[in-house]
C-alpha cells in the first residue's frame, strides 16, 4: 500500500530519467472530462379548446388571453417622446369676451386687457410662488441657462456582465478515491508534512 502511494507521490524524477528516458517509461494518464447528458423537459400533453376542440398552438393556456394590454406598460422604450405643442383654441377669445368679469388686485378686469402679452405677464406675476420668483431673479434669461429638463432620448443598449461558471478543481480519476479517504483521516492541526510523515506514520 505504501509502495503505491510512494510511486504516486514521489516518483524520484531526475534530469537523466526525465529528459533522457532511461529505463521504464510510464504511460501518462489521459483524462477527459465528459459532460453528463441533460434530461430534456418532458413534453406536456396536447391541450384542446373546449368550444372548438382544436389543439392550442402554445404549450399551455396563455394567461393574457382576455386581458387588455396596458398602454403605459406596453409602450416601446426606443420610441422617444415627442415635443408637445398646445393646439390653438379658436373659441377661447369668444369665451373670454362673453364670460363674467373677474376683477383682481390691480383693480382691473383680466378679460379687458387688450394686448395678450400684458395679460400673460400679469398672470405670471400674480400666480407665481415665492420660490419661482427667487429662481427667476437668481437665474435671468440673459444667462442662457435652460432650467427645464430635456426630453429623454433613446436609452443605450444593455451591456450584460458574463461571469465564469464556478467549477470545482479537477481531480484525476486515479486519485479520487484515495484522496477522499486520505483527507478524511487527516488531523486538522499544524504539522510538518514530509515524506516520513505521509508514509511512516498512521493517524490515530
Amino acid at each position: 500500500m505504501y509502495s503505491r502511494y510512494d510511486s504516486l507521490l514521489f516518483n524520484y524524477e531526475t534530469t537523466y530519467r526525465t529528459h533522457y528516458r532511461d529505463g521504464e517509461i510510464k504511460t501518462s494518464y489521459k483524462t477527459a472530462f465528459k459532460t453528463k447528458p441533460k434530461c430534456l423537459r418532458i413534453r406536456p400533453p396536447p391541450l384542446k379548446y373546449i368550444h372548438t376542440l382544436s389543439e392550442w398552438k402554445q404549450t399551455g393556456i396563455p394567461l393574457e388571453l382576455y386581458v387588455k394590454p396596458k398602454e403605459t406598460i406596453r409602450t416601446n422604450p426606443r420610441n422617444t417622446q415627442k415635443y408637445y405643442e398646445k393646439p390653438p383654441d379658436p373659441d377661447w377669445e369668444n369665451a373670454m369676451k362673453t364670460r363674467l368679469r373677474l376683477v383682481m388686485t390691480p383693480a382691473i378686469s383680466m378679460d379687458d386687457i387688450s394686448p395678450p402679452e400684458k395679460r400673460k405677464l400679469l398672470i405670471e406675476d400674480v400666480y407665481a410662488s415665492s420660490a419661482h420668483r427667487s429662481m427667476r431673479e437668481g437665474l435671468p434669461v440673459s444667462s442662457g441657462v435652460c432650467i427645464s429638463a430635456p426630453l429623454s432620448c433613446t436609452p443605450a443598449a444593455a451591456t450584460p456582465i458574463t461571469l465564469q461558471k464556478l467549477e470545482a478543481p479537477f481531480v484525476s480519476p486515479e486519485w479520487r478515491m484515495d484522496s477522499v479517504s486520505w483527507d478524511g483521516r487527516q488531523l486538522r492541526s499544524h504539522c510538518d508534512a514530509d515524506k516520513e510523515f505521509y508514509l511512516g506514520r498512521s493517524p490515530k
